[in-house]
């Protein structure tokens, strides 16, 4: 469990969120991603609600954009933000990637984590490519 701090330094750990895409809903950059790097490192789906007032999540040096998926995703209630204390990551947003012939992101270990495959831009569309680490996923698309 981690505490009021830990749970806003997190937020300088947050690289994408879910959004609109060419098909349908799909993961996107809120920021620059490197080359190799683990977007979704702190998704975990378990644990308990941190209560965060809303003074002290503007005052933390997180990114806005970071700070802009607690104000879209956590309940706020008399200026206190219910915030999960493994952090704003836990939506496994792994789960929404999309397909793609030409990914940005790349499996090393049959779809249980990811890594970018090179740099990706802020709003730029997260990809994998379902044929490398799930077989079922191509006998459905054909």
């Amino acid at each position: 469990m981690v505490n009021k701090q830990e749970f806003l330094n997190s937020l300088n750990d947050v690289y994408c969120r879910l959004g609109i895409t060419s098909h349908g809903v799909g993961v996107i950059a809120v920021r620059a991603i490197p080359k190799g790097l683990d977007p979704f490192k702190n998704c975990d789906p378990g644990g308990d609600l941190l209560e965060i007032p809303a003074t002290d999540l503007e005052a933390c040096s997180a990114p806005e954009e970071a700070k802009q998926l607690v104000r879209d995703f956590c309940a706020l209630q008399g200026g206190i933000y219910f915030a999960p204390d493994y952090g704003i990551d836990a939506i496994d947003k792994s789960f929404y990637l999309n397909h793609s012939d030409e990914p940005n992101m790349v499996s090393l270990d049959h779809g249980e984590t990811f890594l970018t495959a090179r740099d990706i831009a802020a709003g730029e569309e997260l990809t994998m490519n379902y044929d490398t680490y799930n077989e079922a996923a191509h006998f459905k698309r054909t």
